[in-house]
C-alpha cells in the first residue's frame, strides 16, 4: 500500500510492550420499531436490504421456497410499502449481492434454486421501479465471474464500480448435482457507461490475499485520501474471523492482524452475520458462531454452530475494535440471534430485519424472525436555525428543518432577544465586529435601487410560505423522494472557459504566506465563538416541550413550579413519550403566556434512543404587538389524473390526426388522484391541453373531466367544489377500461393460470 493511502493506518511500535490505553466505551441502543403501519413483508433469509434517501428497500430472499417481491420501508413514517415494478424482472435468489449507486441498484449472482447459481447483473431504477437486464462484456479474453452465492459485492460511488470477492460456485454447474467450491477470487464491474453496458475486470492484486470463502461481509470506506474496501469473516467450512484491506487503487491486500493489544478484543468468528458502515466504524451484527469456540477445542472440528446475538464494532480509522456498551442489557431489550438477516443505514441508524434464528442449524429448529430493529449509534445531529413562519398577536409559530434519525425534538424558550441580554464584552467582540462588517460591506456592494431583505429577524409583519409537502399517491411514497436523483441520472457538462474560470476565481482560497496579523485574529474570533456559547448557555432558558413534529405554534411555556424536562428526558425517551405546554391537561397556572410586543428566543435540539444532540443557534423573534387581519384569497384548481408513483402501466394507447397535430389517448391506470394545474390569487385559470390529455375520464355516469376547486385564506382552506366537464364523446374518444388493466393482451387471468411449481428449498451454509 503507497504512503498516502496508509497515512490513516497507526504505525504500532512494537517495542513498547505497554498495556492498551483505557479507551471510552461507546454507547449504542437497540430499538424495536413497533406500530409500523401497513403488514410488513413475509419473514425470509438471504435477503438484501438497500437503503436510498429515507427509504429500505428489501428483496429477494426465501423462506421454504424462493420469494419475490419486493418491499420498501419508509424510515421516517414508519410504514411498509410494495411498489410495484416492472420491466426484466430477475428471477427470484437468495445470497445475491446488491448495492446502490446514486438512485439505481444492482444485484448481482445468487442462487436461484438449490445447486444453480447465477451471474447475470441487473439495475432497477428507483425513481420508475423498473427493472432491467444488463448487457456486460469482458477485456480481452478474460471470461466474467462464475455463477456463485454467498459473495460480496460493494460499489464505490468515487470510482464507479462495483467489486465482487469471493463466494460459493458448483463446480459441476449442475443443480441436480451440487459439488461447491469456495473462492477467493477478485472482479471489478465498472458501471461508469451504464445503463449501456457494464465491463467486468479481472485485475492482478498484490499481496498475499485472504483464503477462500462465502457468507462473509464487505464494506467501502472513502475519503479524500483512502479508498478500500473491508472485508470479514465468512466460513470456508469453518467460521472466519479474521478482517481484511484492499486498496482499491493499487489492489493491494493487507491482512489487520489482532496479535497487537491496541487492536482490542475481536468478536467471535462468525458467517452470515451483516456489517455496515457509519461514518468511520463498520458494525458487525449476528451470524452463525461455532458453539465449541469457547471451550477451546480444535475450530477444525467444528461440527455444530449457533445464530448469536452479539455485536462488534470495528473503528477504520483507528484499527481496532472498540468496545460496545449497550443502553440496556435487560433480557429481551435487543433483538435475538439470527443469521441471514438484511442490514441497512440510514443516517447514523442501522436498521436489521428478519433473517433465521436456530440453536442448530436443522429445519426443525429454524424460524424466520419477522421483527425489524434499529441501532441507535449516535445522539442526533444539531438542527438549523430556528424560521419563525408566523406572528400573531398572542403567538408564534416557528419550525425548522427535520434532523434525520430523530424520534423528537425539545424545544426551549428565553425572554428577550440574544443580543439584547448579552453582556457589553459578548456585542464588542472581535467576532461580533467582523461579522457586522461583513454585513455593511455586503450592503455596499448592493447595486442602486436595491431593497434588503423583507424578511426581519423579528418576525412581527412577515408571514413565510407553507413548506410544500410531498404529495403522495395511494401507494403512499412521496412523489419528490427521489427527484434530486432524478435529476443527476444525466451528468450536466463541465463549464468551461471564460464562465468556469471566473467561477473559480470566486472560491475562497487561503495563502501560504498567511501573516500572523490573520492568524491572530483567526484565534480571537475562534475564542470569541466559544466564549458567545457560553454566554449563550448562561442565559435563562424555559420549557416548552419534547414534542414529535418540527412546528410548532405558541402561545405560552412552562413556568418555574413545573419540573425540568431535562430532568425527565431519559424517562420520556424509555417511554418514548412527549410532552408540551400545548397539552390540553395543562392550566394556565402550569404556564406563562406570551406577551404582546415581547421578543423571545428559541433553541432546539433533536433527540433519539440515546438521548438529545446538540442545541441549535439562537434565534429571536417578537410578538406582534399590533396585529391587522389580512385576508388573501388563493384559489386552488386540482384535475383528476395519475399521480407518478407506483401505478400499472398506461394501456390501449389510440392516436387520432387533428389540426393541431397528433392526438394521443390511453387508458389510465388505476391509481388515480387529483394533480395541482392552478394555484393563485386570480379567480380564473386556463389548464393546458397538455394536462387535459392525461386527464382520467370519469365513466360511472357520463364521461366527464373532474375538476376541484378550493379557497384559501390566513386561516387556511376551506371546502372544496367538485365539478364535472362533460366530455363529447364523438370529438374525444372515451378508452374502454380494462377490467384486469395488469394482464397483458393475449395473456391469462390468474384463475385460469396453471398451478404455481413447487416451492424450491433454500439452504445455504
Amino acid at each position: 500500500m503507497d504512503e498516502d493511502n496508509c497515512a490513516d493506518v497507526p504505525d504500532y511500535d512494537m517495542e513498547d510492550d505497554g498495556p492498551q490505553e483505557e479507551v471510552e466505551k461507546r454507547v449504542v441502543r437497540w430499538q424495536v420499531v413497533q406500530h409500523a403501519e401497513n403488514p410488513s413483508p413475509r419473514p425470509r433469509h438471504g435477503h438484501r436490504a438497500i437503503a436510498i434517501k429515507d427509504l429500505i428497500i428489501i428483496f429477494g430472499g426465501g423462506n421454504e421456497g424462493m420469494i419475490e417481491e419486493l418491499h420498501c420501508f419508509h424510515t421516517q413514517k414508519k410504514q411498509w410499502l410494495a411498489p410495484q415494478v416492472r420491466g426484466e424482472i430477475p428471477s427470484p435468489a437468495a445470497a445475491f449481492g446488491a448495492a446502490a449507486l446514486g438512485a439505481k441498484i444492482y444485484t448481482f449472482g445468487g442462487m436461484i434454486e438449490y445447486g444453480k447459481y447465477t451471474n447475470d447483473v441487473y439495475e432497477l431504477t428507483t425513481t420508475r421501479w423498473e427493472w432491467r437486464r444488463m448487457n456486460t462484456k469482458t477485456i480481452g479474453n478474460e471470461l466474467p465471474p462464475a455463477p456463485r452465492l454467498g459473495h460480496s459485492f460493494v460499489i464505490s460511488e468515487k470510482n464507479q464500480k462495483a467489486y465482487v470477492f469471493g463466494g460459493l460456485c458448483n463446480d459441476l454447474n449442475d443443480n441436480r448435482r451440487n459439488l461447491p467450491r469456495y473462492m477467493n477470487d477478485f472482479h471489478v464491474l465498472n458501471l461508469a457507461n451504464a445503463p449501456n453496458t457494464v465491463t467486468w475486470e479481472k485485475p492482478e492484486t498484490h499481496g498475499t490475499p485472504p483464503k477462500a470463502r462465502e457468507s462473509h461481509t464487505a464494506v467501502i470506506y472513502e475519503n479524500d485520501k483512502v479508498s478500500r474496501m473491508v472485508v470479514y469473516g465468512g466460513m470456508d467450512g469453518v467460521r472466519l474471523g479474521d478482517l481484511w484491506y484492499l486498496d482499491l487503487n493499487t489492489y493491494e491486500w493487507q491482512e489487520i492482524k489482532f496479535d497487537d493489544p491496541r487492536t482490542g478484543i475481536p468478536p467471535v468468528p462468525r458467517s452470515l452475520h451483516s456489517a455496515v458502515l457509519i461514518n468511520d466504524k463498520m458494525f458487525v451484527f449476528g451470524g452463525w458462531v461455532p458453539m465449541l469456540h469457547l471451550s477451546n477445542s480444535d475450530s477444525s472440528t467444528q461440527k455444530e454452530w449457533k445464530c448469536t446475538d452479539t455485536l462488534g464494532c470495528w473503528d477504520i480509522t483507528q484499527n481496532c475494535w472498540v468496545p460496545l456498551c449497550q443502553y440496556n442489557t435487560e433480557e429481551g431489550s435487543g433483538p435475538r440471534g439470527r443469521s441471514g438477516h438484511c442490514a441497512a443505514v440510514v443516517g447514523n441508524r442501522m436498521y436489521i430485519w428478519s433473517g433465521r434464528d436456530g440453536y442448530r442449524k436443522a429445519w426443525s429448529n429454524q424460524v424466520c424472525c419477522r421483527d425489524l430493529w434499529i441501532l441507535e449509534t449516535l445522539v442526533p445531529e444539531q438542527p438549523t436555525k430556528i424560521q419563525l413562519s408566523r406572528a400573531g398577536f398572542n403567538q408564534l409559530e416557528v419550525s425548522w428543518p427535520p434532523v434525520m434519525g430523530a424520534n423528537g425534538y425539545f424545544l426551549q424558550i428565553g425572554p428577550g432577544d440574544a443580543k439584547d441580554v448579552a453582556s457589553p464584552e459578548k456585542r464588542s467582540s472581535p467576532l461580533k465586529q467582523s461579522v457586522q462588517s461583513q454585513k455593511e460591506e455586503e450592503k455596499a456592494k448592493q447595486p442602486p435601487g436595491t431593497t434588503p431583505s423583507l424578511i426581519s429577524t423579528q418576525g412581527t409583519t412577515y408571514t413565510a410560505p407553507a413548506a410544500s409537502k410531498p404529495t403522495a399517491d395511494e401507494g403512499g411514497l412521496p412523489q419528490d423522494l427521489f427527484e434530486d436523483s432524478e435529476k443527476n441520472e444525466t451528468t450536466s457538462p463541465k463549464v468551461s472557459g471564460d464562465a468556469g474560470t471566473a467561477s473559480e476565481e470566486k472560491k475562497p482560497t487561503i495563502s501560504e504566506n498567511t501573516s500572523e496579523e490573520a492568524v491572530k485574529k483567526e484565534e480571537e474570533e475562534t475564542v470569541a465563538k466559544k466564549k458567545q456559547e457560553e454566554e449563550d448557555e448562561n442565559l435563562q432558558w424555559f420549557d416548552i416541550g419534547v414534542i414529535k413534529d418540527s412546528s410548532i405554534v405558541i402561545s405560552a411555556y412552562f413556568n418555574d413550579k413545573q419540573q425540568s424536562l431535562d430532568k425527565q428526558l431519559n424517562d420520556l425517551i424509555e417511554h418514548n413519550a412527549f410532552k408540551c405546554v400545548n397539552d390540553p391537561v395543562y392550566t394556565d397556572a402550569d404556564k406563562v403566556i406570551l406577551v404582546n410586543g415581547q421578543s423571545y428566543r428559541f433553541r432546539v435540539c433533536a433527540i433519539n434512543g440515546l438521548g438529545k444532540g446538540p442545541w441549535s443557534e439562537i434565534a429571536s423573534f417578537k410578538v406582534n404587538k399590533y396585529h391587522k387581519r389580512v385576508t388573501v384569497n388563493i384559489y386552488n384548481v386540482k384535475l383528476q389524473t395519475c399521480i407518478p408513483g407506483f401505478p400499472s402501466a398506461p394501456s390501449s394507447i389510440r392516436i387520432t390526426k387533428s389540426q393541431d397535430g397528433a392526438q394521443l389517448t390511453w387508458e389510465p391506470p388505476a391509481n388515480l388522484a387529483f394533480m395541482r394545474v392552478y394555484c393563485g390569487p386570480q379567480a380564473e385559470c386556463q389548464v393546458p391541453q397538455a394536462n387535459l390529455g392525461t386527464a382520467y375520464v370519469d365513466q360511472t355516469n357520463k364521461p366527464a373531466i373532474i375538476f376541484r376547486i378550493a379557497a384559501r385564506n390566513e386561516k387556511g382552506y376551506g371546502p372544496a367544489t367538485q365539478v364535472r366537464w362533460l366530455q363529447d364523446q364523438q370529438k374525444m374518444p372515451i378508452p374502454v377500461r380494462n377490467p384486469y388493466p395488469n394482464v397483458a393482451a393475449g395473456g391469462y387471468l390468474y384463475q385460469h393460470a396453471p398451478p404455481p411449481p413447487p416451492k424450491r428449498r433454500f439452504d445455504p451454509h
